[in-house]
C-alpha cells in the first residue's frame, strides 16, 4: 500500500516489516470518519461457522467486522483507510474487542477465531489489552496485511497468549512461496487453506497437490487444516477426499449474529 508522505509526524512500528515508518495521510475527512467510529464503537460482528467436515459438527466461529457507516463498502476498505490516516491499530483493537464480547455467548466446545495483523500483535500487547479473556477459546488468525520480516518479535508477542492457551492460526496457505515461509516461520497451530485453492481444488491438479502436501505438512507438525471458501459440494467432496477434515464457506454456513 503506498501512503502519502505529506504530514509531518508519522509513527514507528515494529514487526511487520522490521522497522518501519508509516507516514498518515492527512485527509481530514478521512481520519474523521475513523475517529468517530472509534469514539462510537459502532463495528458490528458476524459470526462464520468453522465446520467439522465428517458430522458437520460446529467447532469455532470465525469473526467479521462489518460496518454501518456510510460510505457503505467491505470491511477491508475501512481497515485500509485507517491505516493510512494513522489509526489501523486502533481499529483493529476495536474489532477484537467486539468480537470478545461475543466468547460468552458461544456454546463452551465452541472457540472464537479473530483476525489480527502481525504489527497489532507485536505492539499492542493484547494480552494487556484483554485482560481477563479466556484464551483457551481463542484463535488469533494472523492476518497478511503486510510482509513479516521481523518473526523473532512477532514469536515472542505470541508467546504469552500461547502460553495462556491462545492458538495461532495463519490465513491463506498455499498462495505463494512466502505463505509457506510464514508457516514454518511462525509454526502455527491451524493451517487455512487459500479460498482460491478451495474453489481451484476440483479441476486444478497443481491445488489438488498443494492441498495435499499441506494436509502432509500439518499432519506432521501438528497442526489442523482448515479449508475456506467451501460453496460447493464437489468441493466438499475433493477436499475431504484429500484428507481436509475442517472448513468453512457458504455450502457450511454464511456469517451471521449468533454461531450459526
Amino acid at each position: 500500500m503506498k501512503l502519502a508522505r505529506s504530514e509531518r509526524t508519522s509513527t514507528v512500528t515494529a514487526g511487520s516489516a522490521g522497522i518501519r515508518i508509516v507516514e498518515p495521510t492527512t485527509d481530514p475527512e478521512a481520519r474523521a470518519r475513523i475517529k468517530q467510529i472509534l469514539k462510537d464503537g459502532r463495528i458490528n460482528t458476524l459470526l462464520q461457522p468453522i465446520v467439522q467436515l465428517r458430522g458437520h459438527k460446529v467447532v469455532g466461529v470465525e469473526a467479521l467486522s462489518r460496518f454501518p457507516q456510510m460510505p457503505l463498502r467491505p470491511p477491508n476498505e475501512w481497515f485500509a483507510e485507517a491505516l493510512e490516516v494513522g489509526l489501523g491499530e486502533e481499529l483493529e483493537l476495536l474489532a477484537i474487542k467486539n468480537a470478545l464480547l461475543r466468547l460468552d455467548s458461544l456454546p463452551g466446545n465452541v472457540y472464537l477465531s479473530v483476525n489480527v495483523s502481525p504489527t497489532t500483535v507485536v505492539n499492542a500487547s493484547l494480552g494487556i489489552c484483554f485482560w481477563g479473556t479466556n484464551w483457551s477459546r481463542v484463535v488469533l488468525e494472523i492476518t497478511e496485511h503486510a510482509p513479516v520480516q521481523d518473526y523473532r518479535a512477532l514469536n515472542d508477542a505470541i508467546a504469552p497468549l500461547k502460553k495462556a492457551g491462545a492458538r495461532l492460526a495463519v490465513d491463506d496457505a498455499g498462495a505463494g512461496f512466502a505463505s509457506l515461509k510464514h508457516i514454518l516461520s511462525v509454526a502455527p497451530d491451524i493451517i487455512k487453506l487459500d479460498m482460491e485453492m478451495s474453489r481451484n481444488v476440483v479441476h486444478d491438479r497443481g491445488s489438488r497437490a498443494m492441498v495435499a502436501a499441506l494436509v502432509s505438512f500439518a499432519r506432521e507438525s501438528g497442526a489442523l487444516v482448515i479449508a475456506e471458501g467451501i460453496e460447493t459440494k464437489d468441493q466438499f467432496k475433493a477436499l475431504t477426499e484429500l484428507g481436509v477434515r475442517h472448513g468453512q464457506g457458504f455450502l457450511l454456513g454464511r456469517p451471521t449474529q449468533g454461531a450459526g
